[in-house]
């Protein structure tokens, strides 16, 4: 659709409009479903918004990190210096687009001859070249900050510890239950290599995992039970927890097994280090031992390498069946609207509605709902991503940030905008042949820059309401804020073991989102100027979201010897190469 410069004025003031309006609910919201309980961060507590916004102004990395944990000030340090980054080349590009424009009213032909030969026809590889420099350095500036800090949380005696030289084996024999046989092995190989150490310790996992589970139910439901003692909320059902521990009494009868895990301890870092680097011992698989926090105990199971390999490619196979018969919002969206009783998706009927209100309803309300239709496909990939039964959460946040990222790049940025099929699936893109017209999809990157610039609006406003609002705790909770205050209260002082995926961080979500809206403002920012206001919108708001999340409702204390974020910020570095690399080419 090819818009006149009046009306795209027009849907633009609209969607920011809208935007400032629900920014605005949402903060209303917010004070009176949340702030009516004690919010402590430290020694803050935040009793108005007045408080929340201090909170932002002083907070600073020591806090951060006290708070959230490594992971979460990598987040945070992320948004915040890519929000500061954007907002001085914002301030710049527009600063030399007005020169250029005052400018060339003063120059002669033979200059403007020039300019028109030599340096419009290279204006947008320099534009997105001067985006990439601002953002790599940004990257760059933030890995060698994160390193610093990172060494500095650890002393001299804490790389000596038993933290540092403790090892998680997988593969043991499920006969091997003292761990002497595996024990012998390991040192065996080790007077071969000539290495001195020894293991000064072992700590064999059984197969908990059902067992595990019910007790991590059986302590919500006795802290449930006290809380509404106190107060019981309309609706909210009582928990039964003579039926869990009926469960657990079954449990604890069954004959007792190995899940095939160990935890040993050795006495040298030499030791350590050539143990997880040997290709000798190919039964065992030797890695350095993870955060207590990072490890996902009920996924410690009896299964044999042949199944775990079965279910990754069955499980590969169920995506991309996803991505290909699923694959597009749009699609989706197409389909939706011509089911019977579903018509007025296509928005048809807002030709009748008196300009320019029908222009301003088409324009705002379906990026809304491709959104809504979205999640529900992101939920599937999660679903998945469960299936998989990781080991760490680390590997879960990692695995789910490459399918999520892939999909979204897949469905939201390139059928749309270079297939120029955005109402089709990728099988019948396929099916029906394809008829890539690069030069018409560049042609038309102004027109799909507004929706581009009202989708980065609505993901900057979405991300915020989310994070505020919490509403996926109120619905678990029956609506009661009542029960979802103390039930987040429970899982941030939960034990490492009681730590749940419903109220985890979710890394890999945010990380691959981040991802494909920085892609989206370095493609259109030389044909759309206002989406990089759309990109500050976004990762303004986005920052104090996480921030409230990380420091107020979700406070994890995981690093994992920054598993997930280092592999995050190098997928970061190599993804968004990858991504802008052919269109400046």
């Amino acid at each position: 659709m090819e818009y006149e410069q009046s009306d795209y004025y027009l849907l633009l003031g609209s969607s920011i409009f809208i935007n400032i309006t629900l920014i605005a609910i949402t903060i209303f919201l917010w004070k009176v479903i949340w702030l009516q309980y004690p919010i402590f961060i430290e020694e803050f507590q935040i009793k108005s918004l007045s408080d929340a916004y201090n909170i932002i102004q002083t907070a600073n990395t020591n806090l951060i990190l006290n708070q959230c944990g490594f992971d979460g000030l990598t987040l945070l340090l992320f948004e915040q210096k890519l929000f500061v980054g954007l907002s001085y080349y914002t301030i710049f590009y527009y600063l030399i687009m007005g020169i250029c424009k005052i400018s060339w009213n003063y120059l002669n032909d033979y200059q403007k001859l020039f300019v028109q030969l030599n340096i419009l026809p290279n204006q947008d590889f320099i534009i997105s070249s001067m985006l990439l420099l601002v953002i790599f350095a940004i990257l760059i500036q933030i890995r060698k900050e994160l390193q610093i800090i990172y060494i500095q949380m650890f002393t001299t005696d804490q790389f000596t510890n038993y933290t540092i030289r403790t090892l998680h084996i997988r593969g043991m024999d499920y006969d091997d239950y003292d761990g002497v046989m595996m024990m012998l092995e390991i040192l065996k190989y080790l007077n071969d290599v000539g290495d001195p150490g020894t293991i000064m310790g072992i700590s064999i996992i059984p197969e908990y995992s059902k067992l595990l589970e019910l007790e991590k139910n059986r302590c919500l439901f006795k802290y449930q039970l006290g809380i509404l003692e106190l107060q019981k909320p309309l609706f909210y059902p009582l928990p039964n927890l003579s039926l869990i521990e009926q469960q657990i009494d079954q449990q604890l009868q069954k004959p007792f097994k190995l899940s095939g895990h160990c935890f040993i301890c050795v006495d040298r870092l030499q030791t350590q280090l050539k143990l997880c680097n040997q290709n000798a011992l190919t039964q065992y698989q030797i890695q350095l031992a993870p955060d207590l926090y990072d490890i996902n105990w009920v996924n410690f199971t009896i299964e044999s390498n042949q199944i775990r390999i079965w279910r990754t490619i069955i499980l590969n196979l169920l995506i991309m069946t996803l991505l290909i018969f699923v694959t597009s919002p749009q699609a989706l969206y197409q389909y939706l609207s011509k089911f019977p009783g579903l018509e007025f998706l296509s928005f048809k009927w807002t030709i009748l509605i008196p300009e320019p209100f029908g222009r301003i309803i088409k324009n705002n309300i379906p990026p809304i709902i491709l959104i809504s239709i979205n999640q529900i496909i992101l939920y599937l990939l999660d679903v998945i991503t469960q299936a998989e039964k990781h080991e760490r959460w680390s590997q879960y946040h990692i695995s789910f940030f490459h399918k999520m990222f892939f999909y979204l790049i897949l469905n939201v940025l390139v059928i749309p905008a270079f297939l120029l099929q955005s109402s089709e699936t990728l099988f019948n893109i396929t099916y029906n042949g394809f008829n890539i017209q690069l030069q018409k999809a560049f042609d038309n990157q102004t027109n799909y820059g507004l929706y581009y610039i009202t989708f980065l609006f609505y993901s900057g406003t979405g991300a915020f309401l989310v994070e505020l609002i919490r509403p996926s705790e109120l619905y678990f909770n029956y609506l009661s804020s009542y029960m979802a205050y103390y039930m987040r209260l429970y899982e941030n002082d939960a034990q490492h073991y009681q730590k749940s995926n419903e109220f985890s961080v979710q890394y890999g979500y945010i990380s691959a989102q981040m991802l494909l809206n920085l892609t989206i403002i370095c493609i259109f920012n030389t044909t759309s100027p206002f989406i990089l206001i759309a990109g500050l919108w976004y990762f303004g708001f986005r920052f104090i979201g996480d921030f409230f999340m990380l420091m107020v409702s979700k406070q994890e204390m995981v690093t994992s010897y920054n598993q997930v974020v280092l592999h995050w910020d190098s997928g970061l570095l190599s993804k968004l190469l990858v991504a802008i690399f052919n269109l400046i080419i």
